[in-house]
Order: C-alpha cells, then structure tokens, then sequence
C-alpha cells in the first residue's frame, strides 16, 4: 500500500504552487447546473476496498446523471493530486487523514462517507502472541517509519503503559513486501501489516513453509484502550466541491450506491474478488478474496463519522498531527447528506 507520510509529503503545495482558491475544484467537464455530466471519473488506489467503488462503474450506477463513469487506478501521489487538482477525477477513494491533510492544503475536497475502519494487524510466526507484553524485549517489522502503522503501534503501547525503541524493538522496513520477504526468509518473527499486505506475507510464508498469524487486531486494541467502538476510520470518498453544488444528484446516488455495494463486497468476497480482477490486475484473485474478510467494511456517512474522525485525529495529534494536515478540518469538510 502507498506510504500515507509519503503522500502527506507529496501533497504539500508550495507557496507559488497549484493552487485553486475560489474556483472550489469545480472543473467539471462539460457540466452546469442542473445538467448531465459528459463524464464522472472516480480513482481509488489499486486495493480491494476499492472493489465497492469499481463496482459503481461497472453496475452503472450514474446512469442517466453522467454520460459515462470510469474507475482510475492511482498509483503515486502524484497522479491522485493532479487528478484532483485539474478536476479530472471528480470521486477519490483514499485514506481519511490524506483527505483531510489535502482539506487542510487548501484544495477544497469533502468527504463524502468513511467505509473502511480496520486494516491494521500484527502478525507473527508465534501463535502464542496475546498482547504486546509477549512481544517485550522483541524486535518488530513497522513499515514506513512515522506513518499510520507506527504511529498506532506508539499509540497502543503507550495504552499499555509501553514505549516503542523501550520495551519493543522497532525495526523499521521501506515497504510491507520487504517485511514480507523477511519474514519468509524466516528473518524476522513479527511484523506490523495491513491489508491486504498482511494477507500477501501470510501467503508468501506459507510457501516458504512459515505460518504466520495475526495476533493483534489492531481496532480490538484501540477500542479495549480508548471505549471507542473496535473500528478504525481508515479510509472513504472524497469529492469535489463543485460536484455537491453544481450536481446534487449525483452526490445522492453515489452514497445510495456505493453504501449498497459496500454491503455487497462484505457479503460475498468470492464474486467481489472476481469482480475486482477485472479493475485491479495486479492483485491476484485469491490473495483479494483472503484478505476481504479481514477488513472492517462498514458504510458510514460523513457527517455520522465525524466524532470518530475527529477522536481519532486527536489521539494521533499526540504523536504527529501533520499526519491529518495539522488541524481539524472545518464543517465544510463533511458532506451532510
């Protein structure tokens, strides 16, 4: 998965930069009010939770409000901000704090709805594994130092009384399939994976001959710390502002569809798989069809996460509030419908 702090560093516009003050990203082809869109664009990274939002173009869900819809794939930063920024995508599936950080960087963008809240899990060569004071005084894989997987596992230990670099080693990897490799070479015994990466190293171990677990759920932890429900916000849509003005509509079927195919993708991992192939090659169909029933897929308008959101951003500001863009975002941030 795309390092989060390296799409946080990406995103930053400096002074003389992209901006698009005043406009509110309303580039929207060939489109006024109350008219169809020529065409609705919507990216999400190459994932299987974005199987819900590929499946909006492939059941034809904006029939009648846009003459046509295509789902993009992103791949780096990059190509999500300038889809973002040109208006050329007018849909983002993404994490919940990059959308804020982009929020805070003055692009303008809404969240529409959060879906994914739990993706986060240690796994380990030990079954044995209860809690992080069985991983006392052991080293543990964390990719992408400073990003979400790190600054969660300091939150959790911190729960506990715990410090990371104390009572823990951190050991501290580029990607997840370098912790992968390491832990099918059998070099390392624990590592700190999300979906569907912890997935990806299970399968890898299992054909070096090593079993790997998950041990600790993460959103398990967080709700045993803190007395907020066992989910995490991870990840939602983001739209453009110019698209909840200029095309109402729209906005109503897209949360009517996508929370129905989200539904959907929950209840049947099998055809969601194979539905995923056809919009996301790179991922073979058994590793997304294992990896499915291990993330939290839950429909939740923006407005209804907003105290979840706003919580999690606050407990994560202890450590790095830059991870979200420094500040809470404003009212505007959530869609009310």
């Amino acid at each position: 998965m795309y390092s989060r702090r390296r799409f946080l560093r990406q995103v930053g516009l400096a002074a003389g930069g992209v901006v698009l003050a005043g406009s509110g990203l309303s580039v929207l082809a060939g489109c006024s009010a109350g008219k169809k869109l020529e065409k609705l664009a919507i990216q999400a990274p190459a994932s299987p939770p974005s199987i819900a939002l590929a499946k909006l173009v492939h059941d034809n869900a904006f029939a009648g409000l846009a003459d046509s819809a295509e789902f993009l794939l992103w791949k780096t930063a990059d190509e999500m901000r300038a889809r973002i920024t040109s208006g050329q995508a007018q849909i983002s599936g993404l994490p919940v704090n990059v959308a804020a950080a982009l929020y805070n960087k003055g692009l303008g963008v809404q969240l529409a709805n959060v879906y994914i809240w739990g993706i986060l899990y240690l796994v380990s060569t030990d079954e044995g594994i209860q809690g992080w004071e069985d991983l006392r005084g052991q080293e543990v894989l964390i990719p992408f130092q400073g990003d979400l997987p790190d600054l969660m596992t300091q939150l959790l230990l911190q729960y506990r009384g715990m410090a990371l670099g104390k009572d823990i080693t951190a050991r501290y990897v580029t990607a997840a399939p370098e912790a992968a490799n390491l832990l099918a070479a059998g070099q390392a015994r624990h590592a700190v994976l999300s979906e569907p990466s912890a997935t990806l190293a299970l399968l890898k171990a299992k054909g070096a001959g090593i079993t790997l677990h998950r041990v600790i759920d993460y959103q398990a932890e967080w709700a045993a710390a803190t007395g907020q429900p066992p989910r995490l916000p991870m990840a939602g849509v983001a739209v453009l502002p110019g698209l909840v003005k200029e095309h109402p509509q729209v906005i109503k079927r897209l949360q009517s569809a996508h929370a129905e195919a989200v539904a959907w993708v929950r209840d049947h991992p099998k055809e969601a798989a194979a539905l995923g192939t056809q919009y996301i090659p790179e991922m073979p169909a058994q590793a997304m069809e294992a990896s499915l029933p291990h993330i939290t897929f839950e429909w939740v308008a923006a407005k209804d996460a907003r105290k979840e959101i706003e919580f999690f951003f606050n407990e994560l500001a202890k450590l790095s509030p830059a991870i979200y863009g420094g500040k809470l975002p404003g009212d505007d941030f959530y869609i009310s419908g």
